[in-house]
């Protein structure tokens, strides 16, 4: 009778076999972004230009606001600000100041939930109802739109597409809701997060005007000044789009063709 003797695997077979199992699966999922027709929303462009994207969700609060509007006034400054409906419908005269100062107006949505938890039909109910608040206030057509959160999936994409609108998400981000200091925020968007990911043309960057930001009041002169300096220009997102010959990442450069129907 022929005896088999299977051999206990050495510590470094398992760490090279981990090791090749990690490399399988990060590319499988790499692969999944790119072939299978997974969408992204637009974190950045590719401009000819030194332009900027500068941008502001709001979804709650009294304090914030005014003052940056002050600022952005102040300083010659036009940015986009995503605007939650029910924020928006109870700070109406605040909302008419933005358009009025030449601002651009984008939906942040209506209830402040994760649209990605969502059916089709309640993100598209989502979608519209803000759209019907912030168009009645404003009296202009609003076709941008930053999700709560951040939160999206293919259905939240094909959705927005669908109804007319863009999906806009963020490249440089402040940080400035974790209430680190005014020096912080700054760092973040001039330096990054980490080294080497400061705020450069076509980047998007990511302030709120809620009140759980009040470091932002502080911040954002020296920001501007700052990129100002370095020959940069800050403008609202629609501006940055039109100047744009693609944007980032790839599955964020929607054609018709490449949008399959919600389910």
């Amino acid at each position: 009778m022929r005896i088999i003797i299977f051999k206990r695997p050495s510590v470094r077979n398992i760490v090279l076999w981990g090791i090749l199992l990690f490399v399988l699966i990060a590319y499988r999922e790499n692969a999944t972004s790119v072939f299978s027709g997974k969408l992204k929303p637009i974190y950045s462009a590719t401009v000819n230009t030194p332009a900027i994207g500068l941008t502001f969700d709001i979804s709650w609060g009294e304090k914030t606001a005014e003052p940056i509007l002050d600022i952005l006034k102040q300083e010659g400054i036009h940015a986009t600000f995503f605007l939650s409906s029910p924020w928006a419908d109870k700070h109406q005269e605040l909302v008419q100041r933005m358009v009025l100062e030449g601002h651009e107006i984008g939906s942040h949505g209506n209830r402040h939930i994760d649209l990605n938890t969502l059916g089709a039909l309640e993100i598209e109910n989502e979608i519209s109802t803000s759209q019907q608040v912030l168009e009645q206030i404003t009296g202009r057509s609003v076709r941008l739109i930053r999700t709560p959160n951040g939160a999206y999936n293919n259905k939240v994409i094909s959705t927005a597409h669908k109804l007319g609108y863009r999906v806009i998400q963020w490249s440089v981000d402040s940080l400035d809701w974790k209430r680190p200091g005014p020096s912080a925020v700054i760092n973040n968007v001039l330096n990054g997060i980490r080294a080497g990911g400061g705020a450069k043309a076509g980047d998007i960057i990511l302030f709120h005007a809620s009140d759980s930001a009040p470091d932002t009041i502080q911040a954002l002169p020296t920001v501007i000044q700052s990129l100002r300096s370095k020959g940069y220009s800050l403008i609202p997102i629609g501006q940055l789009l039109e100047k744009a010959s693609s944007t980032w990442p790839p599955e964020s450069n929607l054609k018709e063709e490449s949008i399959t129907p919600a389910q």
